[in-house]
């Protein structure tokens, strides 16, 4: 695949494609003022491929758990930057996750005003969405992301070899913000998306394209709105009540399936406001209970839904700015009150709806 390349305030980046990881590896600066963050379990599953990296430069290895994006989390990283002696042109190189990222942007903005740092994305959450657009969250207490920062790497580096270790469940929930990114694309990029799916399942020869024009999708928004303050904010498609869900299952559902999860509601929200037709709203919906129901073990109430939502970051003048679709290609922000009629619509959609379920 091309090149991609990002143009961002904090100066620009490119996304490289490699089709082994190898090769990807190699081309990791192997200098002394460079440090690496490692998930845990690919330091486990890539051994071999990291042992260069890890004989010329310190190491710390991080388990990729809500747990540890925290600033507890973040004080271990910020100590090993510290003992490692890094300086201000230290560049730090992240290899895993979206959570290993959200550690990663945090630390390399704070410590010394800011370090470049390099992401190797390893997960399909990072490769198709996460990995550019510079931000990060944070958790605080028991609600996620509620602390964060906008810093932009200096170079993606991705090879979707290091998928073909992720579990049917990972790569579930990375198709989560992939369906969010063709959506907000266009119908023919939504319909050819899911004539895929459809026929070949997750695990497909596609993969790759779906990652590039997720990116691309992403691209368009975020070079026209970096730092969140208008059209940015489209992105937000399915994560209210999706983050809403994760809090009250403490993280039980996977982020990606919870968006798909959260798209869902966001369309039955637009359905009942005569946004979306009955009849777009009936096929995305068939297809998200297909391809996304997840069991969870515990219930879930209209009332902790919109309790939790209440802590959303997106919420302007006591209301909340849920992004609603209009048709696939076209969404738009509607203000929500906290009223009896929200309560109302989502009680109906949980006794209706069959992607998340409980006993």
């Amino acid at each position: 695949m091309e090149q991609l390349h990002i143009k961002s305030g904090q100066g620009d980046y490119t996304v490289d494609f490699f089709d082994d990881i190898a090769i990807l590896l190699q081309s990791v600066p192997r200098e002394h003022k460079v440090v690496l963050l490692v998930d845990r379990n690919i330091a486990n599953l890539y051994a071999d491929y990291l042992a260069p990296l890890i004989k010329s430069m310190p190491m710390l290895l991080i388990d990729a758990t809500e747990e540890e994006k925290t600033l507890k989390g973040i004080t271990q990283v910020l100590n090993f930057l510290q003992e490692s002696s890094c300086v201000k042109q230290s560049v730090v190189v992240a290899v895993g996750g979206g959570i290993i990222q959200d550690i990663t942007t945090f630390t390399a903005h704070v410590y010394y005003r800011g370090l470049k740092w390099r992401f190797v994305p390893t997960t399909l959450l990072a490769m198709s969405d996460s990995c550019i657009g510079a931000k990060c969250g944070i958790n605080l207490n028991e609600f996620k992301n509620q602390l964060g920062v906008f810093h932009s790497p200096s170079k993606v580096l991705i090879c979707t070899k290091f998928l073909d270790t992720l579990s049917d469940t990972d790569i579930c929930s990375g198709y989560g913000e992939i369906l969010k990114l063709m959506l907000t694309n266009s119908a023919k990029h939504y319909d050819d998306f899911t004539k895929c799916i459809d026929q070949l399942g997750f695990r497909n020869s596609e993969l790759d394209k779906f990652i590039y024009q997720s990116l691309s999708v992403k691209k368009s928004i975020i070079e026209v709105d970096e730092y969140e303050t208008d059209l940015r904010r489209i992105l937000n498609y399915g994560h209210t009540f999706g983050h809403s869900l994760e809090a009250i299952t403490q993280h039980e559902i996977p982020h990606g399936i919870a968006v798909a999860w959260g798209v869902d509601v966001a369309n039955f929200l637009s359905l009942r406001r005569s946004i979306l037709t009955e009849e777009d709203f009936l096929v995305i919906h068939d297809f998200i209970v297909q391809h996304f129901s997840y069991r969870i073990s515990c219930t879930v109430s209209a009332e902790e839904l919109i309790q939790t939502a209440q802590r959303d970051k997106k919420i302007s003048d006591g209301k909340l700015n849920m992004v609603l679709l209009e048709r696939p290609g076209s969404l738009k922000i509607v203000p929500i009150s906290f009223d009896e009629a929200l309560a109302t619509t989502i009680t109906e959609y949980l006794r209706s709806s069959h992607v998340v379920y409980w006993d």
